[in-house]
């Protein structure tokens, strides 16, 4: 096993999770306007969350499947969208005027499909960390709550800032759950290994 990757999936995964729980609450403090710096921290916890989804794949190996697979791919391209997305949305909670920028016929359909690719990237990955047994059950299940919590954010009216920070929440501690496992099994890993 790569040591290296190993670790730097631990610490991203940990990172992220703990950069949108910081950022979601920022932004629900922030009132009605977002936070121009909890935007940015939910943008860094995006450009994270590209390294942890390798390094959860990398650890889950041949137990990832072709559900790890897609789980992988799905979220990153998603992924890498929404966090074009929350680049724009820092503008915007700037004061820019950047709101024809998802209205163009090309920008449209990638403002619509790039989230549900990411959401699709992680309820795949929660599921396959649930079937693959390699991290603890409750932070698959903690993945699939939170994206549904969030899914569910969009529609929510005036209460969307609540519901993103209790998704925020779960999401955010299963990445952590996640990561800390990858600490555990990468200790095992090197403890164990037929090379030293």
């Amino acid at each position: 096993m790569n040591e290296s990757i190993a670790r730097l999936g631990r610490i991203t995964s940990i990172l992220a999770g703990i950069l949108l729980v910081v950022a979601h609450t920022i932004n629900l403090a922030a009132g009605e306007h977002e936070s121009i710096f909890g935007t940015f921290l939910v943008f860094a916890a995006h450009l994270l969350l590209v390294f942890a989804f390798f390094g959860l794949y990398f650890l889950q190996g041949v137990r990832n499947g072709m559900l790890g697979l897609l789980a992988m791919i799905l979220g990153n391209i998603g992924n890498i969208i929404v966090t074009a997305i929350v680049f724009v949305e820092i503008a915007q909670a700037s004061g820019e005027m950047v709101g024809q920028v998802f209205t163009t016929a090309y920008t449209e359909p990638i403002y619509t499909f790039g989230p549900l690719l990411f959401v699709l990237g992680m309820i795949f990955l929660g599921v396959s960390m649930i079937r693959g047994k390699v991290f603890p059950r409750s932070s698959g299940y903690l993945l699939l709550i939170g994206t549904l919590v969030f899914a569910a954010a969009g529609v929510s009216g005036d209460s969307q800032k609540i519901v993103e920070l209790i998704g925020a929440l779960f999401t955010g501690a299963g990445f952590i759950v996640a990561g800390g496992k990858l600490n555990k099994l990468n200790e095992k890993s090197v403890s164990y290994s037929p090379f030293q």
